[in-house]
């Protein structure tokens, strides 16, 4: 055999040789392994989580508040009517109780009373003169000409007592100061400039334009004024139509006939203080006023933009037994944002806000 087969044959016992051990050992493969392959994982939903509100009773009102200035019907100015001059004295402050015919300020008239002094002196001579030509005897002319210069010199003492009495204001009505004018002794006013202000505590009245619910601002109908933080009972004086409240119906007071019978008409709606008022500088400030036109006691209330409507029915989402439960409701009282639910709900659901 040539050397060329032997090599041939050599070649051919290694490689059988290397298959069979390959084969023996354990994991040594020609063909790959299949793949394995992993249950797809589970996905869980996750809960759902709502934000509530636990129905509840409440009380709620329908009201419509109006602001208004506070006024007096019975307000007078006090002033020097016929001339100003320097300022001698004011006798009075804001708050004071007047009478009427009390002296208010008076003005400086030191010049004038020195005129009214000389003058009375005049006076007391010319008079003198009268009764010198009784007692002489002398004829009924001379004596008629000593009466008339008596007469006048009256005539101008008569005017310089009337330029001292205008001197002096005083108060023309009885109240209580709600206004002084802020001026010490030795400052100038002018005719005219008003000095104080009188008005009538029981006449304070609030003219108001309510933007809404007009026609229940009946003349007669009770009506709660705010100021200052206080309380006062109050009641509708007039309006634009003159109906006037029956407290029986609750509603527009009718004579038999069916006719409305009508009070004070008045382009604002008038609303007058009633028993107790407020301190007199409250004139000239805001108050509110506000008309309960009807309430509700110990029910429950909730925000109206929880209802929805559905199929022309109004709902709420309420979470009941881990559900969202979709629930018919009933309403009644509205007033702002909230709402009176008078069936569907009961206290302590818990309404689903999102």
């Amino acid at each position: 055999m040539n050397t060329f087969g032997t090599n041939i044959k050599r070649a051919l016992f290694g490689l059988t040789t290397a298959a069979a051990m390959c084969l023996s050992l354990s994991g040594c493969y020609f063909l790959p392994e299949e793949e394995e392959y992993l249950d797809p994982p589970v996905v869980k939903a996750s809960e759902v989580s709502y934000t509530t509100t636990t129905a509840t009773l409440k009380d709620i009102t329908k009201q419509v508040t109006t602001s208004g200035t506070i006024a007096s019907g019975t307000e007078e100015n006090v002033y020097f009517a016929s001339y100003g001059g320097t300022v001698k004295a004011v006798y009075v402050s804001a708050g004071d109780e007047v009478e009427e015919g009390d002296l208010i300020a008076e003005l400086e008239t030191t010049e004038l009373d020195e005129e009214i002094y000389i003058m009375e002196l005049e006076m007391q001579r010319e008079e003198l003169e009268v009764q010198i030509a009784i007692e002489n005897g002398e004829s009924e002319t001379v004596k008629a000409k000593e009466q008339l210069d008596v007469d006048l010199l009256q005539i101008d003492l008569d005017k310089l007592y009337a330029e001292k009495e205008a001197s002096k204001i005083y108060a023309t009505v009885s109240g209580t100061i709600s206004y002084v004018k802020t001026v010490s002794p030795g400052q100038t006013v002018s005719a005219g400039d008003t000095i104080a202000t009188i008005i009538d505590l029981s006449d304070l009245y609030i003219k108001i334009s309510p933007s809404s619910e007009k026609s229940e601002f009946l003349i007669g109908r009770s009506i709660t004024i705010k100021y200052d933080g206080e309380t006062y009972d109050g009641v509708i004086v007039s309006n634009s139509s003159g109906e006037q409240w029956d407290e029986e119906t609750e509603g527009v007071l009718y004579d038999e006939n069916g006719e409305a019978i009508l009070g004070e008409i008045s382009e604002d709606v008038i609303v007058a203080f009633v028993d107790e008022f407020p301190e007199s500088s409250s004139v000239g400030n805001i108050a509110d006023t506000v008309l309960v036109l009807d309430s509700r006691e110990n029910v429950i209330v909730i925000s109206a933009n929880l209802i929805k409507t559905v199929n022309g029915q109004e709902v709420v989402y309420v979470f009941k037994d881990n559900e969202r439960v979709q629930v018919a409701v009933e309403t009644g009282l509205q007033s702002g944002s909230l709402v009176e639910i008078t069936s569907g709900l009961e206290e302590g659901d818990e309404v689903i806000i999102r």
